[in-house]
């Protein structure tokens, strides 16, 4: 499989967790990494807190480049989403075999959050939990 964005092959590596191991395809060149249908959701919901989020992402023009599905053979363009978590990240998913590129940088934006916001969540859920 190659990588959509600059066309290197994709190799596998793994994604280790204290809850699951994931396999995902990463290009050597550009940094991205594919996520076969379900495989980003095992691993979304975990946050890191820092004090100061500084995201290392490609800009707006770069990440709206039309970019084809590297898993399915007859190469569909990949659609565009904002993930729900961090507005800043446009992630490429196939509508077809339902895998999503992540470009260099997003998957730590997606998974990073102030200590503040992290804070704020914990206060809501126990307001939520005390009514």
């Amino acid at each position: 499989m190659n990588c959509p964005r600059c066309q290197e092959q994709l190799f596998i590596s793994h994604i280790n967790d204290c809850k699951t191991s994931i396999e995902i395809d990463t290009c050597p060149n550009c940094k991205g990494i594919w996520f076969d249908k379900n495989e980003l959701s095992q691993i979304d919901d975990i946050i890191e807190p820092t004090f100061i989020e500084i995201r290392h992402i490609p800009n707006k023009d770069v990440q709206m480049e039309t970019l084809h599905c590297p898993s399915c053979n007859n190469s569909p363009r990949l659609q565009k989403a904002i993930h729900p978590r961090d507005s800043k990240v446009i992630i490429d998913y196939c509508p077809y075999c339902h895998g999503i590129w992540l470009d260099k940088g997003e998957l730590e934006a997606i998974q990073k959050e102030t200590w503040i916001v992290t804070l704020g969540k914990i206060a809501k859920r126990l307001v939520l939990a005390s009514r």
